[in-house]
C-alpha cells in the first residue's frame, strides 16, 4: 500500500514540474530552427515507462494487456511557442476512463481513428501544455498505433518546425512491456 502512495504522489510531482516548464508563456523567435519536444509516460500493470522524441520508436513496440487501465501523460514544448500538440490513437482498441479536459480536444479523425489536440494561441503563445489521464485497452491480438506530433509556430518568419513519431502498440494477454524490434 505504500509504495502504491509513493508511486501516486511521484506521477503528481513529475505532472506538476512538467506543467510548470510547459505552460510558461513565452516570445515567438525571429527565427526558430529548434524542433519541439514531447513526453509520453504510461503506467499500470506493474509497468512504467517515459517515451520521448530521441527514442528510436521504429525499433519499439510496447506490449498492453487487454482489458487493462492503465495512467498516462503526454506533454508537449518547445521554448519559442507550441502551435499543436496531438495524439492519434485508434478508438476501436483505446478508451478513455477519464475526461479529456479543455482546452484539449477529442475528435475522429478517420473512420479508424481519433485525435486528442490542443492548439496554441499565436498571439499569446505558451511553451506547451500537458494531459494527464486514464485509457482503457480493448481487443486481443490486434497491432496498434500511437501518433504523436508536435508543431511549434516556426518563428516570425513563419517556418514551423515538426516532431512527429510513431509507437507501435500490440494488445494482448501478455505482460505489459517495452520490445526491441
Amino acid at each position: 500500500m505504500k509504495t502504491l502512495i509513493v508511486t501516486k504522489l511521484k506521477r503528481i510531482l513529475f505532472a506538476l514540474v512538467i506543467l510548470l516548464f510547459v505552460s510558461c508563456e513565452t516570445d515567438i523567435p525571429e527565427t526558430d530552427i529548434t524542433a519541439p519536444t514531447f513526453t509520453f509516460n504510461i503506467s499500470g500493470d506493474g509497468f512504467n515507462r517515459t517515451f520521448n522524441q530521441d527514442d528510436d520508436f521504429s525499433r519499439l513496440q510496447l506490449n498492453l494487456r487487454t482489458d487493462t487501465e492503465y495512467d498516462f501523460i503526454y506533454s508537449g514544448a518547445d521554448s519559442g511557442g507550441v502551435e499543436r500538440i496531438s495524439w492519434q490513437y485508434p478508438h476501436d482498441y483505446i478508451e478513455f476512463s477519464t475526461d479529456i479536459p479543455a482546452p484539449w480536444q477529442n475528435t475522429a479523425a478517420t473512420f479508424l481513428s481519433s485525435i486528442i489536440f490542443w492548439d496554441g494561441d499565436e498571439t499569446n503563445p505558451t511553451t506547451g501544455n500537458i494531459l494527464a489521464g486514464k485509457l482503457v485497452t480493448n481487443g486481443e491480438s490486434v497491432s496498434i498505433a500511437f501518433s504523436f506530433l508536435v508543431k511549434d509556430f516556426g518563428g516570425l518568419d513563419g517556418v514551423s518546425n515538426t516532431t512527429e513519431k510513431t509507437l507501435n502498440i500490440y494488445i494482448d494477454e501478455q505482460n505489459t512491456e517495452v520490445i526491441g524490434l
